[in-house]
């Protein structure tokens, strides 16, 4: 466990700095480089290959990760295991370039009215699905051998270094946009080709010219339960891509390109809630395993708390500055018409922080087959949510709609887990958070404005974060938040 606690830690370093990047290309470099058109295509392109993968891949990759244990006692087991697993690759890739061929037109067709030029680069997304279903096998196999550094490393700083580099040689003109938009294969082809390096430096980049021990039996047990994982993980691919590919289709790539700009200022608010749930699911696993329900209740809860501190000032913070940000943007005037969708999905990412490790407590619970269906229900109410209120409200309409499913997504998971296990992540301590909130939220907006953008965002930024988090700790709302201010403090006065 203690290895386990130690990779996730340090790869939620290199997490973070990989936002870091992703910040200044979405903010700095691509607004400065490319139209919001060219946004659009650049961002719709990858999330029309990631919404493609999950069933491209027929969920091979979460099969391998369930069934490699029993392999591994196998003599040459995982080997022939993760040759199984390519060849499955490839066969997902052949199925899914039959049905792109024989439905090339009605797919067209649904992007050619708003986005056309999306159209002529079907190639790329088509090689990117081959790309990221080998790239998402192989980074579960490298998982395997309790390695996540390297893997983030690659997905989270080197493809988003790749990505300033494309843009900055389209804006010194040394390649031309079509050149970029080809360019994303290399990109990804690089960081496919990075990850299978790492597992070879590894001695683990093995394959089998014999699968006698992938039996009938087990390929039977491996395609129920791969079937089973394509609808849950498809699902949740659903979940992520579909307000862009939908926005792309019935407004236009440049409505994407400011949706997706806007989108990265609200997803910068749930940055810690990755890195805390990559450290407490083997906790929560191995509480669960022990059945030790009292520690997993203390983690629910602790985790719900401290995640809703941390959002909850997060959100107020970008809520009260949102229009210096726009003001310090180059061409901040073309998204300020993006400021719902932050509010709305940035409302959203708190809400899922604030109901906590509803997701790994029941899918690493004998229960984990709700998480598939909970999963499939939200991907359906996303689309038809979308359906109704993109043609109504635009982009906004497009984030109230996931900002609605989210909230009933969660709810539902709570619910479940109340039924099941007797407890929710909710304590007195949420309530008064909220009412927190919403009073420095009024005073943040209300505080004078200054005549420069970035003064007043420091001054605004300062304040608010001066009287929450003076608000919380005078409240009590979290012990550990409180503890680390003043271990703080103690070692300010302690020079």
């Amino acid at each position: 466990m203690g290895v386990v606690i130690k990779q996730s830690s340090i790869s939620a370093l290199f997490t973070y700095i990989g936002a870091a990047i992703g910040f200044i290309n979405t903010i700095v470099l691509f607004p400065i480089f490319l139209s919001t058109e060219q946004i659009g295509l650049i961002r719709v392109i990858p999330s029309t290959a990631f919404l493609i993968t999950s069933f491209s891949q027929l969920g091979i990759a979460s099969t391998l990760q369930k069934f490699a244990p029993e392999l591994k006692k196998k003599p040459h087991g995982l080997t022939q295991l993760i040759t199984f697993c390519v060849l499955v690759v490839f066969i997902g890739f052949a199925i899914t370039c039959t049905v792109f061929y024989f439905f090339d037109e009605p797919i067209k067709s649904y992007f050619s009215t708003n986005s056309p030029q999306l159209t002529e680069y079907f190639i790329v997304v088509i090689v990117l699905i081959l790309f990221l279903s080998l790239h998402a096998l192989y980074e579960v196999y490298s998982r395997l051998f309790l390695k996540t550094i390297a893997q983030n490393i690659i997905k989270e700083v080197a493809l988003r270094i790749m990505y300033s580099i494309g843009v900055s040689l389209y804006f010194l003109q040394v390649i031309s946009f079509h050149q970029l938009t080809y360019g994303l294969i290399l990109m990804y082809a690089i960081m496919l080709i990075m990850l299978l390096a790492y597992t070879y430096s590894l001695g683990e980049l093995k394959f089998s010219l014999k699968l006698d021990l992938i039996d009938k039996p087990l390929i039977k047990r491996l395609a129920t339960y791969s079937l089973f994982v394509m609808i849950g993980a498809g699902s949740a691919n659903i979940v992520l891509n579909i307000d862009q590919v939908m926005i792309s289709s019935e407004l236009g790539l440049s409505a994407n390109g400011i949706y997706s700009t806007v989108f990265y200022f609200a997803v910068m608010i749930e940055l810690s809630r990755r890195v805390i749930v990559q450290i407490t699911t083997p906790l929560i696993s191995d509480s669960l395993e022990n059945q030790n329900i009292t520690t997993v209740e203390k983690i629910y809860k602790q985790t719900s708390i401290n995640q809703m501190v941390v959002g909850g000032l997060l959100f107020i913070g970008l809520v009260c500055n949102l229009d210096n940000v726009f003001a310090l943007m180059s061409n901040g005037e073309e998204f300020v018409q993006g400021k719902y969708v932050v509010y709305f999905i940035g409302f959203s990412k708190v809400m899922e922080m604030a109901f906590a490790n509803s997701s790994p407590i029941i899918s690493m619970s004998k229960y984990y087959k709700f998480n598939v269906v909970t999963i499939a229900i939200l991907a359906i109410l996303m689309i038809a949510l979308n359906l109704v209120l993109i043609p109504a409200f635009g982009i906004s309409g497009a984030a109230f709609a996931s900002m609605l499913a989210l909230f009933c997504f969660g709810l539902i998971k709570m619910i479940f887990i109340k039924k099941k296990f007797g407890f929710v992540p909710f304590t007195w301590k949420n309530g008064v958070l909220l009412l927190i909130g919403i009073v420095v939220l009024s005073i943040g907006i209300s505080f004078p404005k200054l005549d420069s953008p970035l003064v007043d965002l420091a001054v605004r930024s300062i304040a608010v974060g001066v009287l929450y988090c003076g608000a919380v700790y005078v409240f009590k709302i979290s012990k550990e938040i409180n503890d680390g201010l003043i271990h703080l403090m103690n070692k300010i006065s302690s020079r």
